[in-house]
């Protein structure tokens, strides 16, 4: 029998204790849920050991200010990346760039790129069409290798003034823990993996408040996206509200039949402010064969979680 599930908008919540970021002990979730997991014991994780690999930036300074920077701004702060345009805040919510169809630019204005946590600066041009045969609109920009390459981690560029990361973003290590909720996540969906590899781990506080998430992904895919039976791809998110532990799915790929072929390759690209409240959204990236695609998820409230707010992909 052929099953597979690609999934790369969803929100889930489960039930679990605290994570090691958390000092509260979670019990039963109160958000809305797609699937349900049994409780499991947690143990503290070690301070981080690793650091995101250096890429070629621009510094950007001290990111906690809220001192804008000068340049040539965008009439919308608008969110690109190399390949397409994702869209931009209005000031009271998001457009989406495809579905308007004009970009608020002109021309020669500045951008501010992210990448997990290195930013930098680049110039973009006026709008043009990217992505045949979509022709996707986007602007050209002066440096696209600071957004990262293929398949990932890949950041976005903005053309905005305010800092981009003023909160908490740091890479941390596991000590088990995480891998072990991945492993539930999969088995809830019918995919039992023992040791299931963690391929990225951050902790951050999207809104400042103190109380942090942690956003996972547990991969293990063939090369070239090809997949093979057993391959997987989860990317997720923890958080505690109100004592209880949510967890949100950002992404999935499970592959349980070898005649499925295709699947998507989850990364985080980071988080970034991109509309200018203070509050940070989610880059998350899905790179598939012969193809690519950014989503930007916002952290609306612990009601809601998390949801899609724009995405853009190229490919066949």
């Amino acid at each position: 029998m052929r099953k597979t599930t690609l999934v790369i908008a969803m929100f889930a919540a489960a039930c679990s204790p605290a994570d090691s970021a958390d000092t509260t002990t979670s019990t039963e979730p109160s958000l809305p849920s797609t699937t349900s997991a049994s409780p499991v014991t947690t143990t503290t994780a070690p301070p981080a050991t690793t650091t995101i690999p250096p890429t070629t930036t621009t510094s950007l300074g001290d990111t906690t200010t809220t001192t804008e920077l000068e340049g040539n701004w965008a009439h919308g702060p608008l969110v690109t990346t190399g390949f397409g345009a994702l869209g931009w805040w209005d000031g009271s919510g998001w457009l989406d760039a495809e579905s308007e169809g004009a970009l608020p630019v002109a021309g020669g204005e500045d951008y501010q790129v992210i990448v997990l946590d290195q930013l930098g600066r680049t110039t973009g041009g006026a709008q043009i069409t990217v992505c045949e045969p979509l022709d996707l609109i986007s602007v050209e920009l002066a440096d696209p290798e600071l957004l990262g390459q293929f398949p990932g981690p890949y950041g976005v560029a903005i053309s905005a003034p305010w800092p981009l990361q003023p909160h908490l973003f740091e890479v941390v290590t596991d000590d088990g823990t995480y891998a072990g909720f991945a492993a539930q996540l999969l088995a809830e969906r019918g995919l039992d993996v023992a040791e299931p590899v963690i391929k990225q781990l951050f902790r951050t506080d999207l809104e400042g408040d103190g109380i942090n998430e942690v956003l996972v992904v547990a991969e293990e895919v063939s090369p070239g996206f090809i997949m093979e039976e057993g391959d997987y791809s989860i990317a997720f998110m923890r958080k505690v509200v109100d004592g209880e532990v949510q967890t949100a799915i950002l992404g999935e790929t499970l592959v349980f039949d070898e005649m499925d072929q295709f699947g998507a390759a989850h990364f985080f690209g980071g988080v970034a402010d991109l509309n200018g409240d203070g509050k940070m959204e989610i880059i998350v990236n899905a790179a598939f064969f012969e193809g690519f695609a950014v989503e930007v998820w916002e952290y609306v409230d612990d009601d809601l979680g998390p949801l899609l707010v724009l995405q853009m992909g190229c490919g066949s």
